[in-house]
């Protein structure tokens, strides 16, 4: 299996991007974390999705907005 392209769109204080970050890495799955808050073209890129809450992940270019287990779990192959 190849390895997927993961990015984590996140701002702080975001219980659920927090919740993600952590499931995601107890899976051993790298991802690139990208925070809108931190992050002036970040927020552009996300809004350019269309997305505008977090998280968002993309994988392999597929959006996964929210904090959705089974939608991740589909893309990411686990």
């Amino acid at each position: 299996m190849s390895e997927k392209e993961v990015v984590l769109f996140t701002q702080h204080a975001c219980r659920f991007c927090k919740l993600e970050r952590e499931w995601l890495s107890q899976r051993g799955i790298d991802f690139k974390e990208r925070n809108i808050a931190d992050d002036p073209t970040a927020l552009s890129d996300l809004e350019a999705i269309p997305a505008f809450t977090t998280p968002v992940a993309l994988i392999d270019g597929e959006v996964v907005h929210g904090f959705d287990r089974h939608k991740l779990s589909e893309l990411l192959g686990i």
